[in-house]
């Protein structure tokens, strides 16, 4: 029987609806090469992801450093010469930086400030960029710093 706006009509014989026997689904092989390209590009993605990180953090670290530059002349405007070293960090009052900028990484790195001998009329900042050489110690900080600084910034 057939209906059509509900009238049923009978069917003959010879044209019964033969209904497919094929079955539905995914096959094994399809499945894990679909797994495998998911796989391939969620790690294509992280890693990317994971670099783009890494670059913000040392973009940071150079503005960061620009900053106690600019605090450093400040201070040297108003005392002739560059402010004494302690733990790594110039020692600067709020009036000249607030707050004392931090490395992004937190506890890992360090931004370090090395005057020169007295009377400190030159300096060096230096600090440890995750996309830089991790071997090369540009800034000569000794045990004050943690971390190997491989980008520096000098004055004069």
């Amino acid at each position: 029987m057939i209906t059509i706006s509900n009238i049923q009509y009978p069917i003959s014989n010879s044209e019964k609806i033969i209904k497919s026997e094929k079955s539905c689904g995914f096959t094994m092989i399809e499945i894990l090469v679909t797994a495998t390209i998911i796989g391939l590009l969620s790690t294509i993605g992280i890693s990317g992801f994971q670099a783009i990180t890494r670059s913000g953090r040392d973009a940071l670290r150079k503005s960061d450093l620009e900053q106690i530059r600019s605090a450093l002349e400040i201070y040297k405007s108003e005392n002739q010469k560059y402010p004494t070293v302690s733990s790594c960090n110039a020692v600067l009052t709020t009036d000249y930086i607030n707050p004392y900028p931090t490395d992004p990484s937190k506890t890992t790195y360090k931004y370090c400030y090395v005057p020169a001998a007295e009377p400190a009329l030159t300096y060096k900042l230096c600090a440890h960029l995750e996309n830089g050489d991790s071997i090369t110690d540009n800034c000569d900080s000794g045990s004050n710093c943690i971390g190997n600084c491989n980008y520096q910034l000098t004055n004069p």
